[in-house]
């Protein structure tokens, strides 16, 4: 940190300005967040999507009540799904954080997990609750609602593209309570293809000079 001050001291006072500013927003929020691992969640959420669509033949009736082995099968999927999604994403952020020399675990990245967590749990207990009435109908919509809700109670401790998906995600939940019965859209373009396009977005704006240098 001593050393970083003193590059600063050698500066322009401009330079200096957005050199004070960058360390500070680096200390009061976790920025290693990697446009791979949007990319990721992305393939994950529309290859499930497309599993759950074409190879599982499940004929998904949202108003009747699942035979055990369908939604034996839904589980395993969304289970698979989850954890892929959560392990990729992972790898990618802390290969991106060790990259720019940051931290991976510290007192921002706790804070955010914490304030993640809270809503995501909830909507995850909502949709078993759901699950148990054979109100199915209702979990799509619920998992996309409380995952945009705990992505918008993090953005101001991360980058700011986040809030922008937050949005887009509640707005899918909104759509998908008003839109019964399309739920396996709905995760399509929530969980999937929104993921992916957020992923390239960040890609291009803050991994692809990191990448290249990476490469040189």
């Amino acid at each position: 940190m001593h050393f970083k001050a003193l590059l600063i001291m050698d500066k322009s006072p401009i330079e200096r300005i957005n050199e004070i500013k960058t360390l500070m927003e680096r200390s009061s929020k976790f920025l290693s967040l990697s446009g791979w691992s949007g990319i990721w969640v992305g393939l994950c959420g529309m290859a499930a999507s497309a599993i759950a669509y074409f190879m599982l033949d499940i004929q998904i009736d949202y108003y009747s009540h699942h035979t055990p082995k369908t939604l034996d099968q839904l589980l395993v999927l969304a289970g698979v799904t989850l954890i892929l999604s959560i392990a990729g994403g992972f790898y990618f952020i802390a290969k991106k954080a060790k990259k720019e020399g940051m931290p991976f675990i510290n007192t921002v990245s706790k804070r955010i997990l914490i304030h993640f967590s809270i809503p995501l749990l909830v909507g995850g207990i909502l949709s078993f609750i759901f699950i148990y009435h054979d109100f199915f109908v209702f979990v799509a919509p619920t998992t996309l609602l409380f995952y945009g809700l705990a992505l918008f109670s993090v953005y101001q401790d991360t980058l700011s593209e986040v809030k922008f998906l937050s949005c887009m995600e509640i707005i899918l939940g909104l759509l998908a309570f008003f839109f019964l019965g399309n739920g396996l859209l709905f995760w399509f373009i929530g969980f999937g293809v929104l993921h992916f396009v957020y992923g390239i977005l960040m890609w291009n704006k803050y991994d692809k000079k990191l990448d290249k240098l990476d490469k040189k």
